[in-house]
């Protein structure tokens, strides 16, 4: 990908953000793309609001997502037992 393409999602990353950020105390976005010519992901984010506010609504997304894939795999477990 060339850097031409990279600064322009990232404009457009940015500009959402910004978009949202209108209608919303918070916005943060994360964005990934396969990069075509290779086997790696470029990753883009940005982030509009308070800083901590949006920081913290990441750790309890991450919390939440965390049990619940243990809560799954317990279930899975046990799935597999019967």
């Amino acid at each position: 990908m060339k850097p031409e393409e990279q600064e322009q999602i990232q404009e457009l990353v940015s500009r959402t953000a910004a978009q949202l950020g209108e209608h919303f105390d918070t916005v943060q976005i994360f964005v990934t793309r396969h990069r075509g010519e290779d086997t790696t992901t470029a990753a883009y984010e940005h982030g509009v609001g308070n800083f901590l506010a949006r920081y913290g609504q990441v750790v309890e997304w991450l919390a939440m997502q965390d049990q619940y894939q243990r809560q799954e795999a317990k279930r899975r477990d046990a799935k597999d037992r019967e």
